[in-house]
Parts: structure tokens; sequence; C-alpha cells
């Protein structure tokens, strides 16, 4: 049994050392199939690559129910853009914001005219961001080539 107050945001050597990992290793898998699915990559051989290879890293997190029991098991593959070089990697950066005022204002209007809202939420979102050139990182943690684990 997992305690409520228990960390939730585990890294990957944290995770094999609970009873939890099979769950958190499925939920890799998942998470690899869902990026496998959507052609977010393609194996390179490392002689081949013309640039700075990036590490990657897993990002894990327990999802709970608000009374605290764990709805389920969470994995993120994360490459670490931290890690690259202004005018070797990359030139320019770009990340589309909102402000609240306007997320007010559209909610508002959606009352006054007496139109729905609907939330979304979109599983590897940023995967479907178009960029220039390639990015090269390393296979996640534990995984190899063929996407089933070493």
């Amino acid at each position: 049994m997992i305690r409520a107050n228990e960390k939730d945001d585990l890294t990957w050597a944290e995770a094999r050392v609970t009873n939890e990992y099979d769950l958190f290793r499925a939920a890799a898998l998942e998470e690899i199939k869902s990026l496998s699915d959507k052609k977010s990559w393609k194996i390179v051989k490392r002689s081949l690559v013309k640039g700075n290879i990036l590490p990657s890293t897993w990002a894990l997190k327990r999802k709970r129910y608000p009374d605290g029991r764990i709805r389920k098991y969470k994995a993120r593959f994360c490459v670490r853009g931290d890690k690259q070089k202004f005018g070797f990697d990359y030139d320019e950066t770009y990340a589309p914001v909102v402000q609240w005022s306007t997320v007010r204002m559209l909610l508002t209007l959606t009352m006054k005219l007496g139109l729905k809202t609907k939330q979304v939420d979109y599983s590897n979102a940023f995967v479907q961001a178009k960029i220039d050139g390639d990015v090269y990182c390393e296979l996640p943690e534990e995984f190899s080539v063929n996407g089933t684990g070493s």
C-alpha cells in the first residue's frame, strides 16, 4: 500500500527499487508505443549523427484520486533540451502561452452567448509540432532498439 503523503514524482532509479516498478515500466512501454505509433523518431547509428546527442530521461508520476488512491501510473519520455547549445543545436525558441485574462474573457463570452465549452487533452501534443532540423537523443533508459527493453 502506498501512503498518500509519499512522493509521487519518481526517477527511473527510484521506481526500480519500489514494488510498483512493473506498473511504471508498463506505463513507459505505453509511452514508447504511443511515440512510435506517431512516428516520432527513427533509430539511427551513432556514427551517422551530425550534431549533439542529447541525453534522455523519464518523468514518472503516480496520478491520484482526490481521496489519495492511485488512479494510474504515468511515464513521460523527456529529451534533455537544457543540454542543447544555442547556435549549434538551435537558433530560436518559441513557446505559445495564453494570458489568464484571455481565458476568462472567452469563458465569459461562452456563458453570455449560451455556448458550450469542452476540455480536450492531447496526449503527446508536443510531438505534433513542426521543427526545423533534426534532434538526436539517447534511447530511453533500459530500452533497446526494438523498444521491448533490455
